[in-house]
């Protein structure tokens, strides 16, 4: 499970202390099914905070002769399935925004519904359940 939230938002969660982290977590994830929460809820190990950073969308920056970016520090993007696949500006482009489509989808404000709504043949972005970049 992902939360978007800003690092001061986690700096308010002792992860120190399992139990409340992952009352705190799944209270995140209110009306979603207990099969789910308890993915989080049930769990026998700590919850851990790993973070994703992102740049926006059409990000850029000045090339430097003879450096190189591989591997993810590659990636222009969240992990969205393309990867260092798409390492260069013109062919990343379209992949980015389709990747922070894909994440607001799957892990947005509207999850799980849009996500179930796109898979029940519906338009989650016209049932305006996902975020807006």
């Amino acid at each position: 499970m992902i939360l978007s939230h800003p690092l001061a938002w986690f700096d308010g969660i002792d992860f120190a202390d399992a139990d409340v982290t992952r009352a705190r977590i799944a209270a995140e994830f209110d009306g979603w099914a207990p099969e789910l929460t308890a993915l989080v809820t049930d769990s026998d190990t700590a919850p851990v905070l790993r973070s994703i950073h992102e740049l926006p969308d059409r990000h850029r920056w000045v090339r430097v002769p003879g450096v190189t970016l591989l591997g993810d520090a590659a990636h222009v993007t969240v992990p969205g399935g393309e990867g260092a696949n798409i390492a260069m500006f013109e062919r990343s482009e379209a992949e980015a925004a389709a990747a922070h489509e894909t994440v607001d989808l799957v892990f947005g404000t509207g999850a799980p519904h849009a996500l179930a709504s796109l898979f029940a043949g519906g338009d989650p972005v016209g049932d305006d359940v996902t975020q807006s970049r």
